[in-house]
């Protein structure tokens, strides 16, 4: 079915978000050292020059300068009568509990000083999401409208242009309900053993991804970005953002598959169409990613049947909305690459690093 669109990406990503860029060592070039130089003077008399002292006999001279700096001291005698206190067996044993208890302290106040800038973090995240909220407030929302797979393959330069004009497509549809089930079991069970392998140390990087607005939503990486964004009861709305800053090229096509029906408050993803172009780019930025013409465009939302699938271009703008029900949210999601593009994210993008680049869309 994808496969239908002229312009569909035919490399499954290699690894979820920074571009790099080559870097080149300059080297300077160093004049070739004399050990004399001379110079003509106004009238004449040629004067020699002394040598500048090469970089080697630097330190020597430090180490000279402080040892004779070390001669030139004066050791003040201790005054008559002073004894020094002996060494009793107890000594080391104080010494040590003074590190222990030095140690524990610079662990709690690293810990301390931690979860201030993570709950910081989350502060400034909220305010950020709530301005954008009120800058959306007023903008036109109306439901993602979708194509059959059926339409698509119909018609593929079709639905290749209006992919092109808004980045974004629904195809309805996309799996079938028994295998969107299916999927959503393996989800389900996976999820429950990295969670439980994880325990209270954090989510180990080779299960989950990085995503934001952590609380209650996970990345579960499944096979190749393709991967599961699961999002539970109470898990909160996130920034609006794209998943690749603005460059001219489509670099990242995505799909997001729904495992069960998304309802509204369950949290579907909010898209804005055509904001992947250069101009909402500028305007979201320089809007401080909080309000201005781009996020005052008309959005979609993303309620899907169980088996629909959403389709966006990496560049543009859209969020995954807060999960006000009591159901799990799963979406099932995997991205391409267009062939011949530099994708920034291809290192950090969702997929077990043993699977990393190793599947392309032929080989599905």
């Amino acid at each position: 079915m994808l496969a239908a669109l002229p312009r569909a990406p035919s490399r499954l990503l290699g690894a979820s978000r920074a571009s790099c860029r080559d870097g080149r060592r300059v080297k300077r070039a160093h004049a070739t050292s004399r050990r004399d130089e001379t110079t003509a003077t106004s009238d004449g008399e040629n004067r020699r020059i002394s040598p500048r002292p090469s970089l080697a006999a630097i330190p020597a001279a430090m180490f000279a300068s402080a040892a004779r700096a070390m001669d030139e001291f004066v050791v003040t005698p201790a005054p008559p009568g002073y004894v020094p206190s002996p060494l009793d067996d107890g000594d080391g044993t104080a010494q040590f509990v003074v590190f222990l208890v030095c140690g524990v302290c610079a662990l709690v106040g690293m810990k301390v000083s931690f979860d201030g800038e993570a709950a910081a973090s989350e502060e400034a995240l909220d305010e950020k999401v709530a301005a954008q909220v009120a800058a959306m407030s007023a903008a036109e929302t109306l439901e993602l409208a979708g194509t059959s797979a059926s339409e698509i393959a119909a018609d593929p330069a079709k639905a290749a242009e209006a992919f092109d004009a808004a980045g974004l497509a629904r195809v309805d549809a996309a799996i079938s309900e028994t295998a969107a089930a299916e999927l959503l079991a393996e989800v389900n069970a996976t999820l429950d053993e990295e969670l439980a392998r994880a325990g209270d140390r954090g989510l180990p990087s080779d299960a989950f991804g990085n995503v934001y607005c952590k609380g209650n939503r996970y990345d579960l990486k499944l096979l190749c970005e393709f991967a599961a964004l699961v999002s539970d009861p109470g898990s909160k709305r996130q920034p609006v953002h794209p998943d690749t800053n603005y460059r001219r090229d489509r670099c990242v096509v995505t799909s997001f598959v729904a495992l069960q029906d998304v309802e509204a408050d369950m949290g579907p993803t909010v898209f804005i169409p055509g904001s992947h172009v250069a101009a909402a780019h500028l305007a979201f930025r320089d809007a401080g990613e909080r309000g201005g013409p781009a996020l005052a465009a008309p959005n979609r939302v993303a309620t899907l049947r169980t088996g629909d699938a959403s389709m966006f271009d990496s560049r543009l703008l859209h969020c995954g909305g807060g999960n006000a029900s009591s159901k799990r949210r799963v979406l099932f999601y995997f991205s391409f690459e267009v062939d011949g593009s530099e994708n920034p994210n291809s290192g950090v993008s969702s997929i077990r690093d043993e699977l990393r680049g190793k599947y392309t869309l032929a080989d599905l």
